[in-house]
């Protein structure tokens, strides 16, 4: 019996659907100058093909950086 591969997509659009308001638990660095800190907000949209959390930041925080869901540190806070 083979076993089936998990669908991490689907698993991820489960556990973060549309509406979910994530905390960053760890500062997001980006050499672009979108570095986001520990306790910033962002409200998820949708998980996209390559695993990240589409949606947009909470002010103060702003612009257009992705949440990478297997490397960056965040949890749910609603």
């Amino acid at each position: 019996m083979m076993a089936q591969k998990i669908d991490k997509k689907a698993v991820y659009s489960a556990r973060y659907p549309h509406g979910t308001i994530v905390e960053l638990t760890a500062p997001i660095e980006d050499p672009y100058g979108s570095s986001k800190p520990i306790g910033a907000k962002f409200e998820v949209d949708f998980v996209d093909d390559a695993l990240q959390l589409q949606g947009r930041w909470i002010p103060p925080e702003h612009g257009s950086i992705a949440i990478l869901i297997e490397e960056d540190s965040f949890k749910i806070v609603k």
